[in-house]
């Protein structure tokens, strides 16, 4: 509330309806420093009116319009609108403090008025309002009421004051490259400052480079980099070639290689060196076969595989009935299967269970029937061979024979079918 009775004690109030509205004189006072407010309220015939739509004011004045050399003076003013006055009528208010130069240059010729602008810049300039301006009641500028020598004092004592609190801080320096220029910046305000210094660095060889030359005279070129820094390139001439040497002694090969030594290598058993140098593996100790024998009921046919670098091998092992074989039901058998230089050791295995195999039961010119039997297949240790007992596929204790073929169809060279095992652990015998 309180702040409201000294807006209304410093403000000058008018009621503009028409740009040509008479208004009363308004009365100032020349010590009226920054004091006064002056206020225009826009009505239109007392009615509403629409924030003006966008329009903006300012206030102009002039102390004397008859004087060809008063050129008068302006300044923005401040618009509000509502319905904040004592006949709630909604108007648009423009407010503005009075100016000093008003105060100052005011004669008995003087006016004030307000100019409002539209959006394409047109102006509508109300008629003149007559100012007076009283004369303010305390001149500073009298004799009277100066003293010299205390404002000299005071002066004294406010330059000591500022030159006691006056002081300019180191803040941060800041290495530069010597390609860029020295720098300084003064930070803060009043007398307490903070300088900045930007200082560049010496210059240093950034790269040194030496080329071989076919001239005798050697060069040197420098430059600088984008640091600024130098650059040194060199043309070193090239020496003479010396005489050939003489040859030298053989180097030695370093011995047999081992698992954790560099040195000799050989071709093993399964290896050949060609002529060109060319090292490769030999087949003809990799496949084992044995046919037309009368006393063993089955031909052989087998492979020997490399799992892992030659060491150790595998055998797929496939066997067919004999034809030429005397006696045709087979209960359990033992065959080689293996060349003579290699053997089953003792990690040696079946790789992967034997199926049930097919053989014939009762063959006739007209038509067989067939059986089915499991082989248990045995490796003998430190031999080519295996042990193959049949058996009977519901009681796996029991042997069922393999039927080659019928003797009544010998003739006829009705066969039982062949079938195939792999056996792992395969070793090359010692010599």
């Amino acid at each position: 509330m309180a702040r409201y009775e000294i807006e209304k004690y410093r403000t000058i109030e008018a009621t503009l309806d028409l740009a040509n509205d008479y208004a009363p004189p308004i009365r100032l006072n020349a010590g009226d420093l920054d004091g006064r407010i002056l206020k225009f309220n826009i009505t239109d015939g007392g009615n509403d009116v629409d924030d003006l739509n966008g329009l903006s004011a300012r206030l102009t004045w002039n102390r004397d319009p008859t004087n060809p050399n008063s050129g008068g003076g302006f300044t923005d003013m401040t618009k509000t609108a509502g319905t904040d006055n004592p006949a709630g009528v909604y108007r648009v208010s423009f407010t503005a403090p009075v100016p000093r130069s008003l105060l100052q240059d005011a004669g008995e010729r003087t006016v004030l008025g307000i100019d409002i602008e539209d959006a394409d810049g047109g102006i509508i300039s109300s008629r003149n309002i007559p100012v007076m301006v009283e004369p303010a009641r305390v001149n500073p500028k009298a004799p009277e009421i100066a003293d010299p020598l205390k404002d000299l004092h005071d002066t004294i004592d406010e330059a000591k004051q500022m030159i006691a609190e006056a002081s300019i801080d180191i803040g941060t320096v800041t290495t530069l490259t010597p390609a860029k220029n020295a720098t300084s910046a003064l930070t803060g305000i009043g007398l307490k400052r903070q300088l900045n210094l930007g200082i560049p660095r010496g210059s240093k060889i950034s790269s040194v480079t030496a080329t071989a030359l076919d001239a005798a005279t050697p060069t040197v070129n420098t430059s600088t980099d984008a640091n600024g820094d130098t650059i040194i390139a060199l043309g070193l001439p090239r020496g003479k070639q010396g005489e050939k040497g003489d040859k030298g002694d053989p180097g030695d090969a370093g011995g047999i290689a081992t698992a954790d030594k560099a040195g000799i290598v050989k071709p093993g058993d399964d290896f050949n060196v060609w002529a060109d140098g060319t090292l490769s593996l030999k087949e003809s100790g990799r496949f084992y076969s044995r046919k037309g024998y009368y006393e063993e009921p089955f031909e052989v046919a087998s492979v020997l595989l490399y799992p892992g670098r030659g060491i150790h091998y595998d055998v797929m092992v496939t066997l067919f009935p004999n034809e030429l074989y005397s006696s045709f039901s087979i209960s359990e058998v033992t065959v080689q299967v293996l060349p003579d230089e290699y053997v089953f050791g003792s990690s040696s295995s079946l790789r992967s269970s034997c199926p049930m195999v097919q053989c014939l039961a009762s063959p006739s010119e007209s038509g067989a029937s067939s059986i089915w039997t499991v082989p248990k297949i045995t490796s003998v240790r430190d031999s080519g061979t295996v042990t193959i007992a049949f058996t009977d596929p519901a009681s796996p204790t029991m042997l069922k024979p393999f039927n080659l073929c019928s003797a009544t169809n010998r003739n006829n060279q009705i066969l039982s079918p062949p079938f195939s095992f792999m056996l792992t652990g395969v070793d090359r015998k010692s010599t």
